[in-house]
């Protein structure tokens, strides 16, 4: 049990009241458990176990209880953490983008450690980015459309009703699955391309390299390696730049739409807080991508509370309902 005093156990409290609060599916044992840890995260900045070991809140006999509490937490298979970012993200998401605003989701992968890749989704807070859910698997190689397809739809279902959304991602993932994909959901999309792919348009054939060249901001109704998926492709070739920014669009192309796929860069500042300027998460000795995903999940709840401190709206003005006195 939880019965220390000080800023972390503070901090945990405060945590654990939150995830209260929230449809996470977690029971209270989990929640107290997530709540310490990430109030853990949040004061060593690391992910090394015996660290957090050293600062957990919880009242034990010895260090190794400690150590032992946390990796029976990580291990446990009821806590699922897309489950647990679904008390989240709606909420986020209506704070972020209210008044009809478009939500801006990111999609990349990342290694985690030797052997093994994350792939995130990740939604777009100022310059920066929170994660929304992830996927990881023991690989050296890319994760492939099967897993982006069950993750996407997995987020798919914490978008509020009626809410815009733009997905937004790198030249891995310019297939005309993942385009096929973004259309049926009705969502937006800005999904950079390879150079070397090939679009028939008009009754010809030309190279997404090509497009550059020609001086055009893009091309609309283009078909996507005769996959019989057709989509929009805009163009930018910035001076100094050795290679343009070819980008399939849901939308007539221009210079600022292209622009709109410079958003991603939010995801990498992300992933720098996760890694060598943040917690290290590169340095985790975990062997098992489910243990890995919750590990995941501790550092996005910490992330998202410490981040979420400073999201409140101030509270609105109280007017009085007394009409002024005539002079």
């Amino acid at each position: 049990m939880r019965k220390m005093r000080g800023g972390i156990a503070h901090v945990a409290a405060v945590i654990e009241e939150d995830l209260e609060d929230r449809d996470t599916g977690l029971s209270k044992p989990q929640r107290i458990g997530l709540a310490d840890i990430a109030a853990s995260l949040l004061t060593t900045r690391s992910v090394n176990t015996s660290e957090l070991a050293n600062v957990l809140p919880r009242k034990v006999k010895s260090d190794e209880e400690r150590y032992r509490y946390i990796n029976r937490w990580l291990a446990n298979e009821k806590i699922t953490p897309i489950q647990v970012m679904n008390g989240f993200i709606p909420e986020l998401l209506e704070l972020l983008y209210e008044n009809d605003k478009t939500a801006i989701l990111m999609m990349d992968q990342s290694k985690i450690r030797d052997g093994f890749e994350c792939l995130m989704i990740s939604v777009r807070i100022g310059e920066r980015a929170l994660p929304v859910g992830w996927k990881v698997e023991s690989t050296q190689g890319n994760i492939g459309f099967d897993v982006q397809k069950k993750l996407l739809k997995e987020i798919k279902n914490m978008i509020p009703f009626g809410m815009k959304v733009m997905l937004i991602a790198d030249r891995f993932y310019g297939t005309s699955s993942l385009i096929s994909l973004c259309q049926d959901f009705k969502w937006q999309y800005r999904i950079r391309l390879k150079g070397n792919l090939i679009l028939h348009h008009q009754g010809g054939e030309l190279q997404t390299g090509e497009l550059a060249s020609l001086y055009v901001d893009g091309i609309e109704d283009a078909e996507l390696n005769e996959s019989g998926v057709k989509t929009c492709v805009g163009v930018l070739q910035e001076p100094g730049h050795k290679e343009p920014w070819i980008i399939a669009m849901d939308c007539k192309p221009s210079m600022g739409r292209v622009l709109d796929y410079g958003m991603r860069w939010g995801i990498e500042a992300m992933f720098s807080d996760f890694k060598t300027r943040g917690f290290g998460i590169t340095k985790t000795q975990l062997k098992d991508p489910k243990r890995i995903e919750r590990l995941i999940l501790a550092l996005t709840i910490a992330c998202f509370w410490a981040a979420s401190t400073g999201m409140h709206p101030e509270p609105k003005k109280k007017y009085s309902k007394k009409k002024p006195q005539e002079v």
